[in-house]
């Protein structure tokens, strides 16, 4: 079975074939006309951080160009002890703009695993929809020769190693092994996600901040709880949303109200950026998370509203006149009003005009345990999850 996203927005074929132990199975395919739209769901998704998708786009377009398109399976179409891979790049986004690798840094990984499980790989999944790294999975999953999960493991971007739905369920994270494109490869032993954190940004920066990784190896079995489904189908129906309503004209504000609505989101304000605030907190427990804050004044049918977003990596929450809209988890973007692109949170700045919303996260977010991982306060927010569209 296919989830209906996913059947609504690839290519499909009859038959693929991935060797005997695919040979009949019907698969949708990832193909290069799809990886433009592909690339803007995974901005949205990304809130704000993840680094910039545009930049995988051409790492995934090589890869499609070397190997074919990339066959998308959901877990029913993998024997119950397949293993499923996540995989992701680490490392510094600037660099991996201006080193881009070879792209088959997932050969070496795919060759680790199956040595360390002794079994085979059923699937790449992508780690983090959000950003970069989604269409980064689809070079991966090419050049390791294997098809891409539909699902991932945040539905969105964060900026932790842990902060991976396979972390809530139980899922161990060791062995991860990571490799660069020289074919380096170091397998990491750590007992929870917070050291493997540490543990693998040195890795990383002893490859020159630059590599890709697998954690939280597991059988698709296991698969059927820990990670958040159908989110490569999501992240093509929210750029296929976003482009065919831009092509019927109209402004950034309805072309965003067309995705809110589709997907059950909030459009928070149309405005523009007229003050930056720059802090960083002492004892969050990410210390890389130097926070800002942006005042939006409203303008157009906003105008005399005003908002305060507060940005770390990634959009973290939105109050208005003291009443929180919007926080982390739950998913929010900004688009530039004059190009209807998303902006990311490292390129915000005075002046810009902008269009706000909000889409609701994974359910499993929402959990005790996900808000602990996840929730404002984990980002050094004093402030508590606040569900989208519930006022005070």
């Amino acid at each position: 079975m296919r989830s209906v996203l996913a059947a609504e927005s690839f290519h499909t074929t009859n038959t693929a074939t991935l060797g005997d132990h695919f040979a009949t199975v019907t698969l949708v395919l990832l193909d290069l006309p799809a990886l433009p739209e592909f690339a803007v769901g995974c901005d949205v998704l990304g809130a704000g951080g993840g680094g910039s998708a545009a930049g995988a786009l051409p790492l995934a377009a090589h890869a499609i160009a070397e190997h074919g398109p990339v066959p998308v399976v959901t877990l029913t179409d993998l024997h119950p002890d397949d293993l499923v891979m996540p995989c992701a790049y680490l490392g510094a986004p600037d660099i991996a703009m201006e080193r881009i690798g070879t792209g088959h840094e997932s050969e070496s990984i795919r060759r680790q695993v199956e040595a360390h499980f002794g079994r085979p790989v059923g699937a790449l999944m992508c780690t983090e929809i959000g950003g970069f790294n989604g269409p980064g999975s689809v070079a991966l999953a090419a050049h390791a020769g294997l098809p891409l999960l539909d699902a991932d493991g945040m539905g969105r971007a964060f900026p932790g190693v842990e902060q991976v739905s396979m972390q809530l369920a139980g899922i161990t994270p060791a062995p991860a092994v990571l490799a660069d494109e020289h074919e380096r490869v170091v397998l990491v032993n750590a007992e929870n996600g917070r050291w493997l954190e540490r543990l693998a940004r040195q890795v990383t920066a002893g490859f020159g901040d630059r590599g890709a990784s697998s954690e939280y190896v597991m059988s698709a079995r296991d698969a059927g709880t820990a990670v958040v489904a159908g989110s490569v189908g999501k992240a093509l129906a929210i750029g296929a949303t976003l482009t065919e309503a831009a092509a019927e004209g109209g402004t950034t504000a309805t072309v965003v109200d067309r995705l809110v609505e589709r997907f059950g989101g909030l459009r928070l304000i149309e405005g523009r950026v007229t003050d930056m605030r720059h802090a960083h907190p002492a004892g969050t427990p990410m210390a890389g998370n130097a926070r800002s804050a942006a005042v939006v004044e409203g303008i157009g049918a906003d105008a005399s509203r005003w908002l305060r977003l507060e940005v770390g990596h990634e959009y973290l929450a939105a109050v208005e006149d003291g009443e929180v809209r919007a926080t982390v988890p739950d998913i929010i973007s900004a688009f530039d009003v004059y190009s209807g692109r998303p902006v990311p949170a490292d390129a915000l700045r005075y002046g810009l005009r902008l269009v706000i919303a909000a889409l609701p996260c994974p359910p499993q977010w929402l959990t005790p345990a996900g808000l602990d991982l996840v929730g404002p306060r984990a980002f050094g927010l004093s402030l508590d999850y606040h569900p989208l569209g519930v006022t005070a």
